[in-house]
This record gives structure tokens, sequence and C-alpha cells, in this order.
């Protein structure tokens, strides 16, 4: 049995090397893996997931969203509404929705927040074909942004 394997003092240092670093590799995973079981994913509650959504709807009926679409005829009124998280935080005249065709500023309307949902109108007669978007800012920060295209109606 001596015969079949080559004596140690043949292998290279830094075979031997490689084989020790796997070797504690590996331990070090068994270990890792008997000893941390509580491992705990939503222990990071300071991350917030998004901090508004928006959609662009047609009417707002009993505190909710109607018609909500992303094509609109011309010369409709148009409403934006967005659900703020953590609305305490944010003062009512910061909360701010913008309304651009393009890359025009048509409207801003400071937003009206009732608990933690912000709504604003454009008046139809300012709703023109196009390419448009309507974005929730406060401050200087973007909370939440909504594209949209307005066409020509169809008879």
């Amino acid at each position: 049995m001596a015969g079949k394997f080559p004596p140690l003092r043949n292998l290279r240092k830094t075979t031997v090397f490689a084989i020790v670093v796997f070797l504690c590799f590996f331990v070090h995973r068994f270990v890792v893996f008997f000893i941390d079981d509580d491992v705990r994913f939503a222990e990071n509650t300071e991350v917030e997931q998004s901090p508004a959504t928006s959609v662009v709807c047609r009417h707002i009926v009993n505190g909710t969203p109607f018609g909500a679409d992303s094509v609109f005829e011309e010369n409709t009124r148009l409403y934006v509404f967005s659900t703020v998280t953590n609305s305490a935080r944010f003062q009512e005249d910061t909360l701010v929705h913008i309304w651009f065709m393009g890359i025009d500023t048509i409207f801003v309307e400071p937003c009206t927040l009732t608990g933690d949902v912000c709504s604003s109108m454009l008046a139809s007669d300012m709703v023109e074909l196009g390419e448009w978007s309507v974005d929730l800012v406060a401050g200087r920060k973007l909370l939440a942004s909504k594209q949209f295209r307005v066409v020509t109606p169809s008879r």
C-alpha cells in the first residue's frame, strides 16, 4: 500500500496551501450553518420601500381613483391621486404636484393632503395633445412620478 500513493514531500507548497484554505472554508461554512440559525431578514425597518405611489385618473370618487389609465382624451379634466407613506413627516404646504407636457412645466399645484392621500386636479382647458407626466415633490425630493399620454378624442 505504501507504493500506491506518492510521498507527501513531492507536493508543492502552493498545493498544500490551497488544500488548507479550502478545508478552512469548508469548516467555516459548516460552523456558520449550524450556529447562525436565527437569521432575521426583516430587521432593517429604516429602509423605506417607496415613499409614494401616484395614479392619474378622470375622477376621485369616495376617496379612491376612478378611470385610472395611461391614455386620456384631449379636453378631459384629470386628477392625480397619490398615496404617501409616512405622510406625518411632510407638511401640507411642502407637497406639490407638478404637471409637465414634454419638458415644459404646465401647472404647479400644492397637494390637498387628507391622511395618507394627496390629490390635485388639472382643468380640462389645459389638457392638450402630447406626452405628459406629473411629479409629486416634497421640497426638493421627488416622491413619485407618473407618465401618461393625451390623444385626440375618438368619435
